[in-house]
């Protein structure tokens, strides 16, 4: 295998040309290991059109990863792109919570309530009974949003100001994804796209690539065999002649 190649049909480790193909190939139609082109099929396909574990473009197809303005892959990068490995979310850590009591000593706390609507529109709940605490207006407009399903569990950031309890800060834990309904049947759509993609990509790009390694290390030249080397006679000693 040529370490560098360039031209129309270039075959080297690093190739240019319109239709590369290498370790590193660059052209309009470009395969290998890391490929940027226009049609670029790989490992890591980088082009207007990108096809591989990681592919990137325009329009990305990767059966790992996957960025670009259209796409299918694994992950989902930048751009719209249709996820295919499900995905189950990040945990999140709720505000380590106080008591009513502690608020209304004057300290401020993060206090576990339910937030829900009612006839006077949004409060926040401790065990079914409504709470004095009044939400801060800055508050108001988040709590009406999360409350469009039902009641929600919430940490509300409260203090005293004089008489009165305020609200001034909400924070809430959505359901993570396996939580929500419909998540499995969409998960194995997911998973029988993912192994379609992974099957196309061989007959897109793998064989190729596998096929130009194997060309490469066919064609490579074999070694130079060394002659043995001949051995050598010891020196004879030599010996005073006798008298």
């Amino acid at each position: 295998m040529k370490w560098f190649d360039a031209g129309s049909e270039a075959h080297g480790f690093i190739a240019f040309g319109q239709v590369a193909t290498g370790f590193l190939a660059v052209g309009q139609m470009a395969t290998g290991v890391i490929a940027i082109g226009q049609l670029a099929r790989g490992v890591i396909a980088i082009g207007q059109l990108g096809v591989g574990f990681i592919g990137w473009g325009q329009a990305g197809a990767g059966v790992f990863h996957a960025a670009g303005m259209v796409g299918i892959g694994g992950r989902r990068g930048i751009g719209g792109v249709v996820q295919l490995v499900p995905t189950i979310g990040r945990p999140r850590v709720p505000p380590e919570a106080g008591s009513l009591p502690m608020v209304n000593a004057g300290a401020p706390s993060w206090l576990q309530l339910d937030l829900a609507r009612d006839d006077m529109g949004v409060g926040l709940y401790e065990n079914q009974q409504r709470t004095p605490i009044k939400l801060d207006r800055r508050a108001l407009a988040g709590a009406m949003k999360i409350t469009e399903e039902g009641p929600v569990r919430v940490w509300a950031y409260t203090r005293r100001a004089g008489p009165t309890l305020v609200c001034e800060r909400i924070v809430h834990v959505p359901p993570r994804p396996y939580q929500k309904k419909g998540f499995l049947p969409i998960a194995v759509i997911q998973l029988i796209a993912l192994f379609a993609l992974g099957t196309a990509y061989w007959p897109a790009a793998g064989n190729d690539i596998v096929d130009f390694f194997a060309k490469s290390v066919a064609s490579s030249p074999a070694p130079a065999k060394t002659a043995p080397a001949t051995p050598q006679r010891a020196p004879t000693p030599f010996a005073p002649p006798k008298r």
